[in-house]
C-alpha cells in the first residue's frame, strides 16, 4: 500500500503503478515451482514446515536489510528487483504454513480455521500497511522500511522461533531401497503418484478446482493498488489512506472469521461462495456510479469512500476464507504443498492479470468503466462451481466415500491426527 502510494504521487501512470504491483504478485502465482521441496525436504529436529518459515523470514529480514543500505528513489529497478526477491521467500512462507494447515487441520474445520488465519492476516496488513502509510507520512517513505523490518523481526524472535509443530504423520509412501539415490527417486515416484491422484483421481471438484482458481476471484479493484492509487487522486493524505486501511482491514479480518464460520456451520460451502463472490461486485457497482472520467468525482464523499471501502472488504473477506477453506477440502494431505499450493498460485495469478487489466482500463477509460467490468467479472468463476461438488473424499483417496445425499458439500472425513 505505501509503495502503491509513493509511485502515485510521485507522478507514476495508473499503468506503471498496477505493473509493478503486479509483478510484485508473480512470485505467488509460480510458487508451485518450488513447493516439491516443502513437501520433499523435511527438518525432523526443526519440523517439517517450520524449518521452511524460518528459513524464508530469515531472508525476508535480508531483502528489507538491503535495501536500507541505498537510496530508494535513485534505484528504483533494484528496489522492485529486492520486493520481488522479498516475495518469493514470503511465498515460500506461505507454502510451508499452508501444508502445516492441511496436515493439522480436521476436515470440519478448515473453513473456520481459515477464518480465522485469514482473519489475521487482514489484521497483518492493517499494521504493517497502515503502519507503513503513517511512518512514511510522518518520517518518510524510507522510514516505513525500517518498521516493516522491526515488526518482521518480532514475528521471528516471538512467534516462529517459539513455534512447536506437531511431528510429521507419516513420511511420502515409498519402497525400502538400499540406496540414498534409490530411496530420494522412489520417494519422488510416489510423490508425483499421489500429486496425480490428488488432483484428478479424486473425484471432479479437485480438477474443476484448477479452472476455478484460475478465474477471477470475485471483485478484486477495491483491494488492490488501485484502491490506494485512487485515494491518492482523491487528494488524501498518507495518514487518512493509512486509517482508511486500518479500518478495512479491520472488515475484512471480521469478513474472514464470519465467513468461514458460516460455511462450516452451514455445510454449504460453495453455495456460500456464490453468495459473497457476488456481494463484492455491489459497493464495488455502486462507486462506479460516483466517478466520472479518470479521476473526476460526482458526488462522492470521503465518509461515504470510507463506508464502501468498509463493506467491500468485508465481503472479500468472508469468500477468501470460505474459498480457501474449500481448497483445502479438496486437496490430498499426502502432497499438500504442492497441490494446495497449485490452487493458490493459479488465485494469485488471476489477482495479477486483475491487477494489470485494471491499470490499463483506468488509465485509457477511467475508473468508473474499471469498476463496472471488474463488478461484472465478479460473476464469471461462479459458472464452474456447479461442477465442483464433492463426490469422494479427497482428504484420503484411498479409502472414499459417498458423503451423506443431503451434505453434497461436505466432506465425510475423519479428524487428522
Amino acid at each position: 500500500m505505501a509503495l502503491a502510494a509513493y509511485l502515485r504521487r510521485e507522478g507514476a501512470e495508473l499503468g506503471a503503478v498496477s505493473a509493478i504491483v503486479a509483478a510484485v504478485y508473480t512470485p505467488w502465482g509460480f510458487k508451485w515451482a518450488w513447493a516439491p521441496l516443502v513437501d520433499l525436504i523435511r527438518s525432523r529436529r526443526l519440523g517439517p514446515s517450520r524449518a521452511w518459515i524460518l528459513f524464508a523470514q530469515v531472508m525476508m529480514i535480508a531483502t528489507i536489510g538491503i535495501i536500507l543500505a541505498f537510496d530508494p528513489a535513485r534505484n528504483f529497478a533494484l528496489l522492485t528487483t529486492l520486493i520481488v526477491i522479498h516475495n518469493i521467500f514470503a511465498a515460500t512462507q506461505d507454502v510451508a504454513i499452508d501444508a502445516m494447515a492441511v496436515r493439522v487441520l480436521p476436515a470440519g474445520e478448515v473453513s473456520t480455521a481459515n477464518g480465522f488465519m485469514f482473519g489475521s492476516q487482514f489484521a497483518g496488513i492493517g499494521l504493517g500497511g497502515s503502519g507503513a502509510l503513517f511512518v512514511a507520512g510522518w518520517a518518510g517513505f524510507i522510514a516505513s522500511f525500517y518498521f516493516i523490518l522491526a515488526l518482521m523481526t518480532m514475528l521471528l524472535l516471538f512467534v516462529t522461533i517459539p513455534l512447536r509443530e506437531p511431528p510429521d504423520p507419516a513420511p511420502l509412501p515409498g519402497q525400502p531401497a538400499a540406496s540414498v539415490v534409490s530411496a530420494i527417486a522412489g520417494r519422488i515416484r510416489a510423490f508425483f503418484s499421489e500429486l496425480g491422484r490428488g488432483f484428478f483421481r479424486s473425484g471432479r471438484a479437485p480438477a474443476v478446482g484448477v479452472v476455478f482458481s484460475i478465474l477471477p476471484p470475485a471483485a478484486t479493484a477495491l483491494g488492490l493498488s488501485l484502491a490506494t492509487a485512487m485515494q491518492v487522486d482523491l487528494k488524501l493524505s498518507e495518514q487518512l489512506i493509512g486509517t482508511i486501511a486500518l479500518a478495512t482491514n479491520a472488515a475484512g479480518a471480521l469478513g474472514a472469521v464470519a465467513g468461514g464460520w458460516i460455511a462450516d456451520r452451514t455445510g454449504r460451502p460453495r453455495t456460500c461462495i456464490a453468495v459473497f463472490y457476488a456481494l463484492t461486485a455491489l459497493p464495488t457497482a455502486f462507486l462506479a456510479t460516483r466517478f466520472a472520467g479518470a479521476s473526476g468525482v460526482a458526488g462522492l464523499t470521503v465518509p461515504m469512500y470510507i463506508a464502501v471501502a468498509i463493506s467491500y472488504q468485508l465481503f472479500y473477506g468472508m469468500q477468501q476464507s470460505t474459498m480457501t477453506g474449500f481448497f483445502m477440502r479438496i486437496t490430498n494431505p499426502a502432497v499438500a504443498a504442492t497441490q494446495f499450493t497449485g490452487y493458490m498460485s493459479l488465485h494469485n495469478l488471476a489477482v495479477s492479470y486483475s491487477s494489470l487489466w485494471q491499470g490499463q482500463v483506468s488509465q485509457t477509460r477511467g475508473y468508473a468503466v474499471m469498476l463496472y467490468l471488474d463488478a461484472a467479472a465478479a460473476f464469471i468463476a461462479l459458472l464452474a462451481l456447479p461442477l465442483m461438488a464433492i463426490t469422494r473424499n479427497t482428504r484420503e483417496p484411498s479409502a472414499a466415500s459417498e458423503p451423506p445425499p443431503d451434505h453434497a458439500e461436505s466432506i465425510a472425513a475423519p479428524p487428522l491426527s
